[in-house]
C-alpha cells in the first residue's frame, strides 16, 4: 500500500456517517465468558484497546490501466492488457497476474497481502506481525466467492503486515483493513462490504492476541491462525502467498 491520500481519508469519514492446545486456541468459536476488561480469552494481559478510525483499501479491477487509481490512490490494481489480466503494484514492475508471486499485491516487507486478513498500521505504534482480534468483526462477510473463489465469514482475527502514510497512521489503533479485489468502488471506497466493515471496526474494541516480541505467548493460537491463512490462500489459488506467509 502506498501513501494514503486526503481523498481516501475524507471518503472514509463520509462513509461512516452514511452507513499448542485446543483450549488455548479456538479461532472459529466466539468467546463465551471473558472478563469485563477483555473481549477474548487470549487477549495478552487480558487487555482490550479502543480502535480509532479504521479505513479499508483494496485492489481495483479495471478494464485498462489508470495511473491515479492504480499508482497513487490504492497503489495496486489488476487491469486488462491485450485480453490478459496484469498486476500493478507500487514499487514493482507490472507483470501478468498469472506470473505474479503475490496475486493480491505486496505489503511493506515484500510480503504477500491476504484479503480480509491483512491490516496496515503505523510501524511506530504497532509491530509487524501482530495478530489482532476485533470482536465486532466476528460473523461479518468478506470476499466475493462467485468472482474470486473466496469468501470468508470472519472469525475476528487480523494481522498487521502493511503500513500507511505517517500523516494519517500516526497513533495506536489507527488501521486500514485490506479487502482484496473490488469491482465496485468510488473515491477510495469499495462497495463490496468496505463501508460496513470500516463502520463496524472504527472506535470498536480490539486486542492483541499474539505479539512477535513475546513469541511464546499464545503460540498455539498464532500457529493455528497461520495455518488458516495459508489454507485460505490455497483455496483462492494464491499458492505462493500460502508459502510466503509466516509469522
Amino acid at each position: 500500500m502506498v501513501l494514503r491520500t486526503a481523498l481516501v481519508y475524507a471518503a472514509a469519514l463520509i462513509g461512516f456517517a452514511s452507513v499448542g492446545s485446543k483450549a488455548e486456541a479456538q479461532l472459529m468459536e466466539p468467546p463465551e465468558q471473558v472478563s469485563s476488561q477483555s473481549i477474548h480469552p487470549n487477549c495478552l494481559d487480558g487487555k482490550k484497546e479502543k480502535a480509532g478510525l479504521v479505513t479499508h483499501y483494496f485492489v481495483p479491477l479495471l478494464q485498462e490501466y489508470d495511473h491515479f487509481l492504480c499508482h497513487i490512490l490504492e497503489g495496486t490494481c489488476i487491469y486488462m492488457k491485450d485480453g490478459v489480466p496484469w498486476l500493478h503494484n507500487y514499487g514493482y514492475e507490472d507483470e501478468p497476474l498469472e506470473d505474479a508471486r503475490c496475486k493480491n499485491g505486496y505489503g511493506n516487507r515484500q510480503n504477500c497481502l491476504h484479503p480480509c486478513r491483512a491490516l496496515a498500521a503505523s510501524m511506530k505504534h504497532h509491530t509487524w506481525g501482530e495478530v489482532i482480534f476485533f470482536k465486532e468483526l466476528v460473523g461479518m462477510k468478506c470476499g466475493n466467492k462467485e468472482r474470486d473463489g473466496f469468501e470468508l465469514i470472519h472469525d475476528g482475527f487480523m494481522v498487521v503486515v502493511d503500513t500507511g502514510s505517517p500523516k494519517y497512521f500516526n497513533k495506536r489503533g489507527r488501521f486500514d483493513f485490506f479487502l482484496g479485489r473490488c469491482g465496485s468502488f468510488n473515491n477510495g471506497e469499495c462497495f463490496e462490504g468496505g463501508p460496513e466493515i470500516s463502520k463496524a471496526l472504527s472506535n470498536s474494541d480490539y486486542c492483541v492476541v499474539w505479539d512477535p516480541k513475546k513469541p511464546n505467548r499464545n503460540k498455539a493460537l498464532k500457529d493455528e491462525f497461520v495455518g488458516k491463512v495459508k489454507q485460505e490462500a490455497i483455496a483462492r489459488g494464491d499458492h505462493e502467498a500460502a508459502v510466503d506467509f509466516e509469522l
